[in-house]
């Protein structure tokens, strides 16, 4: 392990660079802090590019090999953090290499968010597709950086593990719907009961943002529109709850009982 003690270091600059969208699409890594993503991390030691450990964990980890691993006191640590509050460790990681022609081999369920741009529903909404099986997350070019540090926080590791494809446009859908996949819009006008619809086999669930909806021309592609009843009184559900409704849904369905209309 090496110690960095001045914040002019070469290593130091790169982690504080990747606060910001630009770097991390140069250099196609991005930054995670925290003992409990970190620790999530270096369960796929292939993605960890640089770990950054304070003093007094640094005899805990002297074992790691093939890491680069660094020593920071407190001060370093709070000058690459993201945080208000330096949390004991933080990593630089390289973006998981995802392929979408590979994940659609087979018939998926699918989720795609259209211009979400709030980054805490967007980390909530990685975390409950990770763990409500969803197999791969598509998002429009408006949408929000998965990889900023407040969206990997809010995913709580989900980041490392669920399939998310970034910028998808007009040929990606083309390729969805020549691989058979049905396009299924959330919304409530000419819409049926989330769980009134099959969702088994290849399916792609579009969720919008809560500004705007779902674009028009994206909607257009959907031979089914999903609604969640409920209060009249309340004019709608936050996107991150509604996703993880229906995908709860999804999930039943396709390894449980099916629906039957």
């Amino acid at each position: 392990m090496k110690r960095i003690s001045s914040p002019d270091n070469q290593v130091i600059k790169l982690a504080r660079s990747l606060h910001h969208k630009k770097y991390r699409d140069q250099e196609q890594l991005f930054l995670v802090e925290g003992r409990r993503s970190v620790q999530e991390a270096l369960a796929s030691p292939k993605l960890v590019h640089m770990l950054f450990i304070q003093e007094d964990w640094a005899e805990e980890y002297a074992d790691l090999q093939d890491i680069d691993c660094y020593i920071l006191d407190a001060k370093m640590l709070k000058q690459i953090s993201a945080t208000e509050t330096q949390q004991g460790m933080a990593a630089i990681l390289r973006k998981p290499g995802w392929s979408l022609p590979a994940l659609l081999q087979t018939e998926r369920f699918l989720v795609l968010l259209d211009r979400v741009a709030d980054p805490g529903n967007l980390g909530s909404m990685i975390r409950s597709c990770w763990a409500l099986g969803v197999d791969g997350l598509l998002l429009t070019a408006g949408c929000v950086d998965p990889y900023s540090p407040k969206v990997v926080r809010s995913s709580m590791g989900g980041i490392l593990h669920l399939p998310v494809f970034e910028g998808i446009a007009e040929g990606d859908l083309d390729l969805l719907q020549a691989q058979g996949y049905q396009f299924i819009a959330t919304g409530f006008e000419n819409a049926q009961n989330y769980y009134d619809i099959d969702m088994n086999g290849a399916k792609l669930l579009i969720l919008g943002s809560e500004a705007d909806g779902i674009n028009p021309a994206l909607k257009s592609r959907c031979s089914q529109v999903s609604k969640i009843p409920i209060n009249p009184q309340v004019d709608s559900l936050n996107v991150a709850a509604a996703c993880a409704i229906i995908t709860a849904e999804a999930w039943r369905q396709r390894h449980g009982r099916p629906t039957h209309s």
